[in-house]
C-alpha cells in the first residue's frame, strides 16, 4: 500500500486509437493488462504510483507489439536495471489478478472472523479493541482492492466503452481516496498498537491508567478522524476527465487543475505527506518500538530463569508481546522496503521512479494485501484465548467435549490483551 511518491508528472498520458481493443498486457509498450495507456491505473492503493495520471502532453497512436521504440532506443538498457524489473513486472502481470483475488477473498473473510471473536464479551479489553480497529480498516482496503484487481488484471479483454466508463471511473476515484485512507488508518493503528504493548511491559502499573478502554476507543476514533482529514491533499489532486475519441467519449481519472497549478507544488506535498509521513516514520517507529519490545522480552526471559516459580499470568503476558512483536514485524517486512523505494523514487527523480518503483508497484500490493490478510493466521496460531473463542463460537458441540474447563474456584480468564 504504497502511496504518492514522485514530485513531477511521471508518465506520459495518451489518447490511444482503440482499433485494437483486445490487447494482451505483452503487447502493450509499458506492460499494463489492456490499459491502453492513457489509464495505467496507479499500482493500486499502493498508490505511490501517482505516475498512471501522467503528463500534461497528449500522444495519440495505436498500440501494438513494436510501439516501446517510441519510447527509448532499444540497443541501450535501461537505467537501474530496468529491463530486467520489467521483465519481472511483464511476467508477474500475468498471474497479480488472481493471485489478488485470493488473497482479498480469504483476507476479507479472515478480518471478519477477527472482528466476529475480538468483540466477544470475553475477549474485551484496549488491546482487543484496536486489534478490532485495525481489522476493519484492513477489511474494506481488500474490499475496494477486489473489484479493482477484477476489472484491470483479470477481465483485461474488455471493450473500451466499458474499461474506461464514466462509472468506472467514479469507482477509481473512489477507490484512490478510499484505499489511501483505509491504509492509512491501518498503519497508525499498527503504530498506536505497539506503543501500547510497549506502555504495558515497560511500565505495567501505570498502564492500566494510560491504556484504557477508553482511551483506546478514543485513540481508534482519533485515528479514522484525523487519517481522514490528512488525506485531504489526494481529495485535491485528482479528477475525471472526458475524453473524445472516433465520435465516443470515454472518462479516465486525471490530475486535477489545482495539482498542476503552480509547478505541481501539490504533487510535492503529496510526496513528503505519503512517502515519508505515511511510510517511513510509521516504519522507523515500528522499528524502535519492536526493538523496545524484543530487550524487555529479553530482560523479562532472563528474570524468570533465576525465578523457580513462573506465573501463569507471566506466560500470558509474554505470549501476547510475541504475537503482537510478530504482527509489527510483519508490517514493517512489507511496508518498509516499498517506503525506501518510494523515498529513493523522490530524491533520485523519474528516471528511478519509471525504471523500479512502476515494476514493483503490483509486487508491493500483493505484499500490503497479505500483511492485511494474514493477522487472523498470527492470532489463531500465537493466542489459545483467540482459538478457544473462535471454537466456542464456531464449532460449539465439539469443543464442550475438549475444551479445559477451569476447576480451581478462584481462576479467572485474563483478557487484557488477545
Amino acid at each position: 500500500m504504497a502511496l504518492p511518491v514522485h514530485i513531477q508528472p511521471t508518465m506520459v498520458s495518451v489518447v490511444c486509437c482503440f482499433s485494437l481493443q483486445n490487447v494482451n498486457y505483452t503487447d502493450h509498450p509499458l506492460g499494463y493488462p489492456n490499459q491502453d495507456v492513457f489509464d495505467p491505473f496507479f499500482s493500486s492503493f499502493n498508490i505511490s504510483d501517482y505516475s498512471w495520471l501522467g503528463d500534461i502532453d497528449t500522444l495519440d497512436f495505436t498500440i501494438n507489439a513494436t510501439s516501446d521504440h517510441m519510447f527509448r532506443d532499444t540497443s541501450s538498457p535501461r537505467p537501474y536495471y530496468g529491463d530486467h524489473f520489467r521483465t519481472f513486472r511483464s511476467q508477474y502481470l500475468a498471474v497479480h489478478g488472481y493471485l489478488g483475488v485470493i488473497v482479498c477473498i480469504f483476507g476479507i473473510f479472515a478480518n471478519v472472523l477477527n472482528i466476529i471473536v475480538l468483540t466477544r464479551k470475553d475477549m474485551i479489553s484496549p488491546t482487543n479493541a484496536i486489534l478490532t480497529g485495525l481489522a476493519v480498516a484492513d477489511m474494506l482496503v481488500m474490499v475496494s482492492y477486489l473489484p479493482f484487481c477484477i476489472h484491470n488484471y483479470i477481465r483485461i479483454n474488455q471493450p473500451p466503452e466499458q474499461k474506461f466508463s464514466y462509472a468506472w471511473a467514479v469507482f477509481t476515484l473512489f477507490h484512490a481516496h478510499f484505499t489511501v485512507v483505509c491504509h492509512t488508518i491501518s498503519t497508525w493503528l499498527t503504530v498506536t498498537l505497539a506503543v501500547w504493548r510497549f506502555l504495558a511491559v515497560s511500565f505495567p502499573a501505570a498502564s492500566k491508567t494510560w491504556c484504557s478502554m477508553p482511551r483506546a476507543k478514543c485513540a481508534i476514533l482519533c485515528t479514522y478522524l484525523n487519517c481522514a482529514l490528512f488525506c485531504l491533499p489526494v481529495y485535491l489532486t485528482f479528477t475525471i476527465i472526458e475524453v473524445a475519441h472516433n465520435e465516443k467519449l470515454f472518462y479516465r481519472v486525471s490530475f486535477s487543475e489545482i495539482a498542476q497549478s503552480n509547478h505541481q507544488a501539490l504533487e510535492k506535498v503529496n510526496f513528503w505527506i505519503f512517502s515519508v509521513l505515511t511510510k517511513l516514520i510509521p516504519c522507523i517507529a515500528l522499528t524502535g518500538l519492536s526493538l523496545g519490545l524484543i530487550k524487555v522480552l529479553y530482560e523479562a526471559n532472563k528474570r524468570k530463569q533465576r525465578l523457580k516459580n513462573r506465573v501463569e499470568n507471566d506466560k500470558t503476558h509474554d505470549r501476547t508481546t510475541r504475537m503482537l512483536l510478530a504482527i509489527l514485524l510483519l508490517f514493517l517486512i512489507t511496508e518498509f522496503p516499498s517506503g525506501i523505494v518510494a523515498l529513493l523514487s523522490g530524491i533520485l527523480g523519474k528516471t528511478f521512479f519509471d525504471n523500479v518503483y512502476l515494476n514493483l508497484g503490483e509486487a508491493v500490493d500483493l505484499l500490503a494485501l497479505v500483511n492485511s490478510a494474514i493477522n487472523f493466521i498470527l492470532y489463531c496460531s500465537m493466542s489459545r484465548q483467540f482459538r478457544d473463542t473462535f471454537a466456542s463460537l464456531f464449532t460449539p458441540k465439539i469443543v464442550s467435549k475438549w475444551m479445559a474447563v477451569p476447576t480451581e474456584p478462584n481462576t479467572t480468564v485474563d483478557t487484557t490483551c488477545v
